[in-house]
């Protein structure tokens, strides 16, 4: 596995004070196509790490470079040999395996699902008022993905394939009516595709809701970096600057998703654990929130009926 180091973090000695050990958060990423979404996390971790240096003293933060499926990724942060902390969307064996930090680190942004359609699909997709009949229309949705197993559970009519480039081609092709994705993905994905794809669109009238939190989990090697990490998300969570970094660095993602016009479909989500803090209402972002600026409803009064 080819390695790029990237100092984050300081290494320091306070003066006069006898040497602290210094701890390193080895974290995997890409080493190509680093984008908005990689550089959030990175700052999230690093901000965790800085709170904490009073308690805790010096660090310093590495990347390993490399893509990796998720399965050998869970084998190798058991290890914590080639890395011990990674940023991705929740599944109970990893909860079960490795260290979470239950507190979403882009406060559930993923909950939210806005789907790339077919153009001549957008009226027929717009009529639909009630879940029941969203659940009829053909859906596209990775074999593999954490929101197939959600969206089997709760009675959708799936289209599977093997990946993202394959699903797309037989969106254009018209297999289904709308492909979900998260709010971190859709625009991007659309705005790399729609040239060679004049028919796509981002489908505007309503969203899919349902809870997949993106955990920090650290590796069982490395308990005294998941207690620091978690303090310093508590911190961050405690005086406002975690949401206030989130919607920095993703507010023209957010006023682009027009939550307020949107018709909002909720299900649920059988793969949480008891550990998911559903109910810390400081930890999601909430677009009908006041804090946020944006919504005057509450998310209550946009839901269809069933």
């Amino acid at each position: 596995m080819k390695t790029l180091i990237c100092w984050l973090g300081l290494s320091l000695v306070l003066g006069g004070l006898p040497a602290q050990a210094e701890d390193v958060l080895i974290r995997n990423r890409p080493t190509m196509g680093v984008g908005q979404r990689l550089e959030y996390t990175d700052r999230v971790l690093a901000e965790a790490m800085r709170r904490t240096r009073q308690k805790y003293g010096p660090y310093r933060i590495e990347w390993i470079g490399g893509t990796l499926a998720r399965e050998r990724m869970l084998l190798e942060m058991l290890s914590g040999e080639q890395f011990n902390t990674t940023v991705i969307a929740s599944q109970p064996s990893w909860e079960e395996q490795l260290l979470p930090i239950w507190i979403p680190v882009d406060m559930g942004l993923s909950n939210y699902r806005i789907s790339l359609t077919h153009r001549n699909a957008q009226a027929r997709i717009a009529a639909v008022r009630k879940l029941a009949d969203l659940k009829a229309l053909p859906v596209g949705v990775g074999a593999a993905w954490s929101s197939r197993k959600i969206m089997e559970a709760n009675g959708f009519n799936l289209v599977t394939g093997e990946s993202f480039d394959p699903l797309l081609k037989m969106l254009m092709a018209g297999r289904f009516d709308y492909f979900p994705r998260g709010m971190n993905e859709v625009f991007v994905e659309f705005d790399a595709r729609s040239a060679d794809n004049p028919d796509l669109a981002i489908e505007n009238s309503m969203l899919i809701e349902f809870p997949l939190p993106t955990y920090i989990f650290v590796s069982p090697k490395t308990p005294r970096l998941h207690q620091r990490l978690r303090e310093g998300m508590e911190m961050m969570v405690a005086d406002g600057s975690l949401q206030r970094m989130l919607m920095e660095y993703h507010e023209e993602m957010i006023r682009r998703t027009n939550f307020c016009q949107r018709r909002v479909f909720r299900i649920e989500n059988p793969l949480l654990t008891p550990g998911t803090p559903l109910q810390r209402k400081e930890v999601w972002f909430n677009p009908w929130d006041p804090k946020t600026g944006l919504c005057a409803k509450p998310a209550a009064a946009r839901r269809p009926g069933k």
